[in-house]
């Protein structure tokens, strides 16, 4: 066995949360959504999206560990959708999610009304609902669809509770369908990965915060241009980066050795990472082949979705 605790190690790699691109402003909004009350102000709601690996479900586990040590267990419920849900299947995860006996039974609406009678009850103050883009499975919301969401919402209205709602880029066309829908979640917020280059001190300052968790434990890591390889291997995504790394500790440790190798990040990368989300051989290549890579998948990317300002809802 190696002379470091590996289970400790990887515990805290996986633990770690590090803000990055708009994940700290959509952290300080879902905070202030957990205040309102105490403000005297009224409920409200926002919507994170993204691509797999950029942070939202940590941030909304964030926000749960925040809401729950401010302001008791049921200040904050948070479900996570699976494929084919709907909007009463939500409603029973969350009466499930309460310790209602009975969280299938019964109409859709009934079901909303006693889950804002148990909301009310417990004094919950924020619900999240994650991969929200299952509930809209064609990409496109159907009329009947947004309806069915906005009556559930104005049941709520009488709980005063606010919403988050997480998922992937295609959850903007609910936010975009309907007026309604845009004055509930009136801040969107979209988490980006690192663009290399020009984003290149923040991936540094990403790398270098677990390199500095593993030399605690007497960690080290040798490998020529790691921030390069790093990046060419996951594309920047936070997920991918933290598998290679807390993989790499596990085939450091089966060799007995305190020091993680380019060959140990190799066969990490091929172990957790698809090579159509990154550079397979990241770690086993010319470095110049690398910042290539590097630079082409920076200059392929698309920029954020644009939200729509006050203008054009206020026209609409």
């Amino acid at each position: 066995m190696a002379e470091f605790d590996l289970a400790e190690l990887n515990k805290t790699l996986r633990a770690m949360r590090i803000p990055h691109s708009n994940y700290k402003l959509a952290l300080e909004r879902g905070k202030d959504l957990l205040r309102l009350k105490d403000q005297g102000m009224g409920a409200s709601g926002i919507m994170v999206f993204g691509d797999s690996g950029v942070g939202k479900t940590t941030l909304t586990k964030a926000l749960v560990d925040y809401g729950t040590q401010h302001y008791g267990e049921d200040a904050v419920m948070r479900t996570q959708l699976s494929s084919s849900a709907t909007v009463k299947a939500i409603t029973s995860n969350l009466l499930h999610g309460f310790g209602d006996p009975f969280p299938r039974s019964g109409t859709g609406d009934a079901l909303t009304k006693r889950l804002s009678e148990i909301i009310v009850k417990r004094g919950c103050r924020l619900i999240i609902i994650d991969e929200f883009q299952h509930l809209i499975p064609g990409g496109e919301p159907s009329k009947a669809l947004i309806d069915t969401i906005l009556n559930s919402f104005k049941i709520l209205d009488d709980a005063d509770v606010s919403y988050l709602l997480a998922g992937m880029e295609s959850i903007m066309q609910l936010w975009n369908a309907d007026k309604q829908i845009r004055s509930r979640f009136q801040s969107t917020y979209f988490l980006d990965i690192p663009r290399l280059p020009k984003d290149i001190r923040t991936w540094r300052g990403i790398v270098k915060a677990y390199i500095d968790v593993m030399a605690k434990f007497d960690v080290t890591v040798d490998c020529e241009k790691l921030d390069e390889r790093l990046y060419a291997a996951t594309k920047g995504a936070m997920r991918p980066l933290m598998l290679i790394l807390t993989t790499a500790a596990c085939k450091a440790a089966d060799e007995n050795t305190n020091v993680i190798t380019a060959e140990h990040l190799r066969k990490a990368t091929e172990q957790q990472v698809d090579k159509q989300d990154g550079l397979i051989n990241a770690f086993d290549t010319d470095a110049r082949e690398v910042v290539r890579f590097n630079e082409r998948c920076h200059a392929s990317r698309v920029l954020a979705p644009s939200s729509r300002g006050l203008d054009n809802i206020i026209a609409t």
